[in-house]
C-alpha cells in the first residue's frame, strides 16, 4: 500500500518481507502476490486490489495493464460512491432547512396572531383598569415593554423557549445594583416554551409592579423572593413559582378587580391551565402558580 503502482512478488517464500507470514509458511501456502494499489485523488492509500497463487510466477505486461485497469475501476467505483453520498447529505440538509423555514414561518405567524391579540387585550384592560390618559399610558407602556423583552428573549431562539431566570431579571433588574439586596432568585435552570413564557413574563411584571407601588418594593427594608422548581405529579411535569415579598407594608386584598388581579386570578387560570393562590399574609403578598409544562420544541433543532 505504501509503494505506487503495481507491487509484483513473484516468489513470497524467497522475498524476506513475506517468509515468516503464516500464509505463506502454512495453509494456503501462497508463492505468488501481485497488488495495485488503491489511493484516493489526495494521494491516500486505501488498500490494494491483489491476485494470488500457490505457485510462483510472474504477470505478463497484458496482466499488468488489466490489474492496473481494474484498481482504477474500483477507485472510482468509490469516489462516486462518496460523491453521491455526499450529495444526499446535501440533499437531505436542504430538506431539513426548508421543513424548519416552513415551521418558523408557521410558528411566527401564530406568535404575530397571539401577540397582536395580547396587546388588544392589553389595551382594553388597561384603560378600564385606569382614570386619566397619562395613567394609562404609563400603565401600557411598561406592559408592552415587559413584553418586549420576553419576545427578545424568544427570538434568540427562533420562538421556541426562554429562560425563566432571565425573564425575572428583565422586571427586576432596575433593583440589581442595590446596596441591599431586594431579591433573590432561587432555582434549577428552567427554559419555557413561547405559550408559557409570555404569560409568566406578564404575571412576574404586574406583580413587580404592584410590589413597586404598593409592596415590598416600595420601601427600602423590602425584598421579594422568587423560587421555581418542576414537579412531576402523574399527569406531567408542571412548573412552580413562588413568589413571596418579606419587609414591606402589610398588603391589603384589592376592594376592585385590576388588570394584575385578573391576569393572576383568572387569565393565567384560563391561557396556561394554571393553579393559581394568593394570599395576603401580614408578612407581605405571597403569589404560588403550578402550571403544565410544554415538553417538545415546535421547531427542531439542525445543524447547518
Amino acid at each position: 500500500m505504501l509503494q505506487p503502482g503495481l507491487t509484483v512478488v513473484r516468489d513470497l517464500f524467497e522475498d524476506p518481507r513475506f517468509a515468516g507470514n503464516p500464509l505463506v509458511e502454512g495453509a494456503p501456502h501462497l508463492r505468488f502476490y501481485a497488488g495495485a494499489v488503491l489511493e484516493t485523488p489526495d494521494g491516500l492509500p486505501l488498500g490494494a486490489l491483489c491476485v494470488l497463487d500457490r505457485v510462483a510466477r510472474d504477470l505478463d505486461e497484458d496482466q499488468s495493464f488489466a490489474l492496473e485497469v481494474l484498481s482504477g475501476q474500483i477507485m472510482s467505483q468509490l469516489e462516486l460512491r462518496r460523491a453521491i453520498a455526499k450529495r444526499d447529505d446535501r440533499l437531505e440538509a436542504a430538506r431539513r432547512i426548508e421543513q424548519r423555514q416552513t415551521l418558523l414561518v408557521r410558528e411566527l405567524h401564530h406568535r404575530v396572531k397571539n401577540t397582536l391579540a395580547t396587546v388588544q387585550a392589553l389595551v382594553g384592560a388597561t384603560g378600564r383598569s385606569t382614570g386619566s390618559f397619562e395613567a394609562f399610558y404609563r400603565s401600557f407602556s411598561n406592559r408592552i415593554s415587559s413584553l418586549a423583552k420576553t419576545h427578545n428573549l424568544l427570538t434568540e431562539d427562533y420562538w421556541q423557549t426562554a429562560p425563566l431566570r432571565e425573564i425575572a431579571l428583565n422586571e427586576l433588574k432596575p433593583f440589581a445594583e442595590s446596596r441591599r439586596p431586594r431579591f433573590m432568585l432561587i432555582g434549577p435552570p428552567v427554559e419555557l416554551a413561547a405559550d408559557l413564557a409570555v404569560p409568566v413574563g406578564m404575571a412576574l411584571h404586574e406583580l413587580t409592579a404592584n410590589a413597586v407601588r404598593y409592596g415590598a418594593l416600595s420601601v427600602p427594608d423590602g425584598y421579594v423572593e422568587i423560587r421555581w422548581g418542576i414537579v412531576d405529579e402523574g399527569d406531567g411535569r408542571k412548573l412552580r413559582l413562588e413568589w413571596t415579598e418579606r419587609g414591606g407594608p402589610a398588603p391589603r386584598e384589592p376592594q376592585q378587580q385590576g388588570f394584575g388581579s385578573t391576569l393572576l386570578r383568572k387569565v393565567l387560570p384560563m391561557q396556561i391551565n394554571a393553579e393559581v393562590q394568593m394570599n395576603f399574609d401580614a408578612d407581605g403578598l405571597k403569589f404560588q402558580m403550578l402550571a403544565p409544562l410544554v415538553e417538545s420544541r415546535l421547531v427542531p433543532s439542525y445543524e447547518a
